[in-house]
Parts: C-alpha cells; structure tokens; sequence
C-alpha cells in the first residue's frame, strides 16, 4: 500500500491526503517519513562524496533520517497547538499520520543535490540545478497546506498560514541561537 500511496501523493495529492485523513495509519506516516529520511540520507552521501564534501557533508547527511522524525513530530504538535486557535486543535495524530508523506519532495531535493554535485563546483549547470530547489520547497508547502486542510478542515488560508508555521517556529530558534551565541 506504501508505493500506490507514495505514487499517489505525485501524482493525485489532493484525494491521496483526504484518503489518508479519512483512515489515518501512524504506521503509514511514520515509515513515509522514515523511508524519505533514509533516501535522504543515501542521496546526500552521494552528493556528498561527488562533491568532495568531507566529514562535515557526511555527517550532516548521516542525521537526516532523525532531523525528518523530529521535525515530522514538532510540526504535528506546532500545527495542532496553532489549530486550537480555530478551535481544531487535538488532531495532532492524524495529522502524524497523514503529514509523513509532505516529505516526499526531500527525496527529489537530495537527487538535485547528488546532480548538482556531479555538475561540478562553480558551473553555470550547477548554478542552473540549484534554481530547480525552489519549486521543490514550493511543492513541499503545497503539500503540507493539504494535509493540513485535509486533517483540520480550515480555510485555505488559514492552512498555508498552518504550514509555514513549524518553519517560522524553526527560524525563530535558529535566530534566537544566534543571538545567544553571539552575546
């Protein structure tokens, strides 16, 4: 059932996540997320060992299976908390269920990653490739805003605004460590 769904959120996202809303399995979006983070991280090793990356690119790639999981976990919980204002909130399993294929295009953002490495450093062909990342992260906002639609019943609006959130929290922290690390 895990390739029919995978091929589903390619290719018919809107009904595959309202399907997924309608029988949430935790077991479906946790290996989603699993199996994305795992592709990742063969992808970024690869890429990493085209572009001469070193220990760094290694190890940043050896995490990626447990940054998907926890990211994956407190977007539920960010997104949930923030739906309460709507009075949705308490949905934070079934979104778990039905979020863990939004990370789908990560696999598609490794294998540009592995392109542009063998594209070669400073080429107008890798400058070119790192321009096809935007879409992605385009496509992977799209999908987050139907799983939150498809899970909370919002407006439109109101579920882009609930995607963008996690990674609004995220930068925020990011910030706030800067700051921290700097004074």
């Amino acid at each position: 059932m895990v390739p029919v769904t995978v091929i589903g959120v390619v290719t018919r996202p809107r009904s595959t996540f309202a399907a997924l809303a309608g029988s949430p399995r935790l077991a479906l979006g946790f290996a989603a997320v699993l199996g994305s983070g795992v592709v990742a991280l063969a992808l970024g090793l690869l890429a990493n060992q085209l572009g001469g990356g070193g220990g760094a690119g290694a190890v940043a790639s050896l995490l990626l299976p447990v940054l998907f999981l926890v990211y994956w976990g407190a977007a539920a919980l960010i997104i949930d908390a923030a739906a309460g204002l709507a009075g949705r909130s308490g949905r934070w399993r079934q979104y778990l269920a039905v979020s863990g294929f939004t990370l789908i295009p990560w696999i598609a953002y490794a294998l540009l990653s592995v392109v542009e490495a063998a594209a070669g450093a400073s080429t107008t062909a890798q400058s070119l490739i790192a321009w096809l990342t935007f879409p992605l992260l385009a496509w992977f906002l799209y999908l987050t805003s139907l799983a939150v639609l498809s899970v909370f019943e919002v407006t439109p609006f109101v579920a882009v605004a609930l995607a963008m959130l996690p990674d609004a929290v995220l930068l925020f922290l990011l910030i706030a460590l800067l700051v921290a690390a700097n004074l």
